[in-house]
C-alpha cells in the first residue's frame, strides 16, 4: 500500500487501499446497499468511487467486502463535481 505525504490542511496521511466495499444508504425509510470501490483511507475517513447520489452531511454506512460483519458509520463531507477529476467520488468522515 502507498501512502501520501500529509498536506497542511489534512490531519493525517492517506493510505491507498483499492478494496471492494458497499455503501448502505437510507432513502425514504428504504435501505439500499450499493457497491463501491474504496480508493484510500485515513484515520478520519475514506475516499470512495461508485455510482450513487449523495449530499454533504448525509449519514451512510460503509461495509467492507472482506469483512461484512464490520461496518463504519460515516458522514459525507464532499462529493466530486460532474465533469471534474473527482466525478463519481465521495469523501466520508467516520462518526
Amino acid at each position: 500500500m502507498h501512502s501520501f505525504p500529509v498536506p497542511k490542511a489534512r490531519r493525517s496521511k492517506r493510505v491507498v487501499a483499492k478494496r471492494r466495499a458497499s455503501l448502505v444508504i437510507n432513502l425514504d425509510r428504504n435501505q439500499r446497499r450499493l457497491p463501491c470501490l474504496l480508493l484510500d483511507s485515513s484515520k478520519e475517513g475514506f475516499r470512495l468511487r461508485g455510482i450513487f447520489h449523495l449530499r454533504r452531511s448525509q449519514v451512510v454506512e460503509l461495509i467492507f467486502d472482506e469483512d461484512p460483519l464490520s461496518s463504519k458509520r460515516c458522514s459525507v463531507v464532499w462529493v466530486g463535481k460532474a465533469g471534474s477529476e473527482q466525478e463519481g467520488e465521495v469523501g466520508l468522515e467516520t462518526i
